[in-house]
């Protein structure tokens, strides 16, 4: 009897040993962070950075840039009511009747002149109810194609609109059904204060939505980052993997793509038509086509040295990403943004070709390559100057980067040399 207890002693210990060298370790270690060396600021000689926090940029999770303008577009919130209600994430905020109903879409002239405050608008809404007449929306990520005939800007947003009960119009318990979440597109001009609703897209597809991305003038892609709203099978999405790519159009939306991922994050369609799929907790960017049945089929997988949030392009095709150098400090931010900031980095992927070129030594010049791509570290903080970056957004034409947090009081402009 003392011979099989010590039997099955040395299996718990083998076991042990195993899930730590193949699980564990690369998610305490590499996925959350901890022990990781994380640059200043300081290391990075040809940065210049300024925190925006007396304008009401909150909580602003996602960026676009118009490239011929300068105009900068964000989704914000507030920090207070982030920590009610995000049901994204690995975090669940489902406390609907917290939320502040502070939603709103941003606009900044990045290129004009005078104080920031005399260049930024808010967005008004017109023709937009809300959920039961609330008039409020419940941002996350978003989107914004230039229409190719006229000057119109189709913006798509992902809204987390509460649960309510379609027969008493009472809100219903999160908890237990999570968010009724659909895709809002609205329409606007560059430059207008107004953006006019056009159309909702309700879907069983959209289950989870994180990010969306246009592919053509009227269909889109879009990351659910779990694979279900509530229960255990969304727990264990951080062990096992979960979540998907959805494609919608005019009439009708369909899973694309749904194996391998764990946490897809905020997807963008590059300059070379591919769609890049970042998966946080999987520390990868896959990259797909997609084919004329609305499927996505992978054509190359992007190692990261770190978990990522969403991307951007700039006017050169060059991707951005904004990185997690210490995720396990951002969840805690996530709970107490005004007292925690939490470390940010800035990566870029690019197309290179050219085989392996080795990483330098020096912080800013940092690099990793595949033979098919260059993913560069171009500056990262660990002392609170950058926003705890959901999002990095970069102007090829003045070499400014704008960042913004989920969670974050406030956003950071960086200037380069």
């Amino acid at each position: 009897m003392v011979n099989l207890a010590s039997k099955f002693a040395i299996i718990g210990v083998v076991f042990v040993g195993i899930l730590y060298q193949f699980l564990f370790k690369t998610l305490i270690f590499d996925v959350l962070g901890y022990g990781r060396k994380i640059n200043s600021l300081k290391d990075y000689s040809n940065v210049r950075c300024e925190k925006i926090d007396d304008l009401g940029l909150e909580a602003c999770e996602d960026m676009w840039l118009h490239q011929k303008t300068g105009f900068l577009y964000m989704a914000c919130s507030s920090s207070q009511s982030r920590q009610e209600w995000l049901p994204a994430f690995s975090i669940d905020h489902l406390n609907n009747t917290g939320r502040l109903l502070k939603d709103r879409v941003a606009v900044l002239d990045t290129r004009g002149s005078g104080s920031v405050a005399s260049r930024l608008k808010w967005l008004s809404l017109e023709q937009f109810s809300g959920s039961s007449g609330d008039l409020a929306l419940n941002l996350h990520g978003l989107d914004i194609l230039e229409d190719k005939h006229t000057d119109t800007l189709r913006i798509l947003l992902v809204n987390h609109r509460p649960p309510i009960d379609p027969r008493t119009g009472n809100h219903l318990d999160a908890t237990l059904v999570g968010a009724n979440s659909t895709i809002e597109q609205f329409q606007t001009k560059a430059g207008s204060s107004t953006m006019r609703h056009a159309r909702t897209y309700f879907n069983e597809a959209i289950q989870t939505p994180n990010r969306v991305s246009w592919v053509n003038d009227h269909s889109f892609v879009f990351t659910n980052d779990h694979s279900a709203k509530v229960g255990l099978r969304r727990r264990l999405d951080l062990v096992i993997g979960g979540g998907n790519v959805a494609f919608c159009s005019r009439n009708s939306c369909n899973i694309a793509y749904s194996s391998g991922f764990n946490f897809p994050n905020g997807l963008v369609r590059g300059r070379d038509g591919l769609i890049y799929v970042p998966s946080t907790v999987g520390m990868k960017i896959d990259v797909f086509s997609l084919s004329e049945d609305h499927k996505l089929h992978l054509v190359h997988t992007i190692k990261s040295p770190l978990g990522l949030d969403n991307l951007s392009v700039d006017g050169d095709g060059n991707i951005f990403a904004a990185g997690f150098p210490a995720l396990h400090n951002w969840n805690k931010a996530t709970k107490d943004p005004f007292n925690i900031n939490p470390e940010s980095t800035v990566l870029k992927i690019r197309r290179d070709g050219k085989g392996y070129q080795g990483a330098s030594r020096k912080a800013h010049v940092e690099k990793w390559n595949d033979g098919n791509y260059v993913v560069e570290k171009v500056f990262e903080d660990n002392n609170g100057v950058l926003p705890g970056a959901t999002i990095a957004i970069h102007d090829s034409e003045t070499g400014r980067f704008f960042l913004g947090g989920a969670f974050s009081p406030f956003i950071t402009i960086c200037e380069t040399r």
